[in-house]
């Protein structure tokens, strides 16, 4: 969020009036959760390169569309900013959606997003009781008032698992809600940290409703240029009773007990939610050479869970069930909301001879890339003699993890073909020997094509891209696009990406 705070004279004034509330009435549902904050609270985007490794299966399906790491959680990681401007006067919900077309609307219109829009199955849904009152939780980096805020729930016969949806889907729940004030008298912690307020949006459901369906919040600002942001969050309409929810309470297996060696023991934990932290669940279990495979121990700790407490795996529908094939993803979902876990290694004493050869490392990846181009480089083929080896990465504009098997980030902005290399030192994390690999690269400028320059103050037309240090940029705003390019050039300015997209 971008924060002016100085004093201003008339000119200066002048220009601020033209900027932009940046970072302002950034929010999205959170109950029911929205899928762009279930993807992002649950997480596991950098730690494979294919997205197998994406803890939420609804999450892992819709992101195939796209290929590298960075495409895959990008929708996640703008969980606060699925949104739209439309430069329409705060728009009506009529010029809405004539603005965002059928089949966009999770997204926004953002082809960026597009996961969102994506049906499947295997989406996280939350337990919903046609007939009963649902409130619903709206929160905020930043919450803006005043704003409204449109609810509405699917139509029957919608389905989730193999409907895109459209307009005539949506059924309205109730009037407008106006918000005046933002609340931050916190009853449960949001599930994005950061958020600053919220507002919550209590609505009846429908009687009739079955399978499975959306809940769609749309919250508008009192803006001149109309931003709003679109929250579709995934229910299973359930029958008669207030029904049994799990809650995922984090990832079952974190990435280090991959050191596990046999002779060694695995020690899970359940807490309950009261101050002392009373352990529930308390379960030491032995590693052999038999079952040192994660699926196979790990399964074998699941199997001993009380299921009035927790159950162990993935959704799958309205079951859970443990992936063998992938234990990495399986999470844990326990019976009361703030429950929390702990998984340690508990070290055997005779862990046996530690052989001496020094690990290998290597590296996959590109090698030619333009700049701002995304990439992903592997060091998967790497090898230790004593098991899993312990990943350092150093590549020029990196981004994310650089402890993981993989790393990706986006290629520097070059003037002319510039080499560069990346850098990978494994070690075996039992005789502490090293071993290092670099693999060079070039990085190319970016081809800005026919596209005319920016001029920094000169006029700029809306809709008409630019070329600017060797990216291209579409103008949105005429008037900002050719405004004071300490706010508005492209790439660079401190509101930039308000009068800019980058192609």
């Amino acid at each position: 969020m971008n924060i002016f705070t100085k004093k201003l004279g008339t000119g200066a004034l002048a220009v601020m009036c033209l900027l932009p509330l940046v970072g302002w009435a950034h929010g999205s549902l959170d109950i029911p959760p929205s899928r762009a904050v279930n993807c992002q609270a649950t997480g596991g985007y950098w730690q494979s390169e294919d997205g197998s490794a994406i803890v939420d299966r609804g999450c892992r399906e819709s992101a195939r569309i796209f290929n590298t790491p960075a495409e895959k959680v990008f929708a996640a990681q703008q969980w606060n900013e699925v949104a739209h401007i439309p430069g329409i006067n705060n728009p009506s919900l009529d010029q809405i959606k004539a603005v965002i077309k059928d089949g966009l609307i999770c997204s926004a219109n953002d082809p960026r997003k597009a996961s969102l829009d994506q049906p499947t199955p295997y989406w996280t849904k939350t337990d919903v009781v046609p007939g009963h009152s649902l409130t619903m939780r709206l929160i905020g980096t930043a919450p803006h008032v005043p704003s409204k805020f449109y609810a509405f729930v699917s139509r029957v016969g919608f389905n989730t698992a193999t409907d895109t949806l459209k307009w005539s889907d949506l059924v309205q729940l109730g009037q407008v809600e106006t918000f005046t004030v933002a609340r931050t008298d916190w009853q449960t912690p949001p599930r994005i940290a950061g958020a600053a307020g919220f507002f919550e949006i209590a609505r009846t459901i429908p009687t009739g409703l079955s399978g499975n369906g959306l809940i769609v919040g749309i919250w508008v600002r009192n803006d001149p240029n109309g931003e709003f942001f679109i929250s579709c969050a995934d229910v299973s309409f359930q029958g008669g009773s207030i029904p049994e929810q799990f809650h995922n309470i984090g990832t079952f297996i974190a990435a280090e007990m991959q050191t596990l060696k046999p002779g060694d023991s695995v020690h899970f934990r359940i807490f309950d939610n009261k101050g002392e932290r009373k352990e529930l669940v308390d379960i030491t279990h032995k590693i052999t050479t038999a079952n040192l495979a994660p699926g196979k121990w790990g399964k074998e700790i699941a199997d001993k869970i009380d299921p009035a407490i927790a159950r162990i795996g993935e959704r799958n529908g309205q079951d859970i069930v443990f992936n063998q094939q992938n234990p990495l993803i399986n999470a844990t979902f326990a019976t009361v909301k703030d429950y929390s876990q702990a998984m340690s290694i508990i070290a055997g004493q005779d862990p046996g001879p530690v052989d001496p050869a020094p690990p290998v490392a290597r590296i996959n990846g590109p090698t030619s890339l333009k700049s701002g181009q995304a990439f992903t480089f592997s060091g998967t083929q790497s090898t230790g003699a004593n098991g899993p080896v312990r990943y350092e990465w150093a590549v020029p504009g990196m981004t994310g993890a650089e402890d993981a098997a993989t790393v990706s980030g986006q290629a520097q902005t070059v003037s002319e073909p510039t080499p560069l290399k990346a850098r990978l030192t494994v070690k075996d994390q039992e005789n502490g020997k090293t071993d290092t690999a670099e693999f060079g690269f070039t990085v190319l400028p970016a081809d800005p094509g026919q596209y005319p320059a920016y001029v920094p103050g000169g006029l700029h037309e809306a809709g008409k891209t630019y070329s600017h240090q060797g990216k291209n940029y579409k103008c949105k705003y005429a008037a900002w696009c050719s405004g004071s390019p300490q706010y508005y050039e492209p790439g660079k300015g401190l509101a930039w990406q308000e009068a800019w997209d980058e192609q």
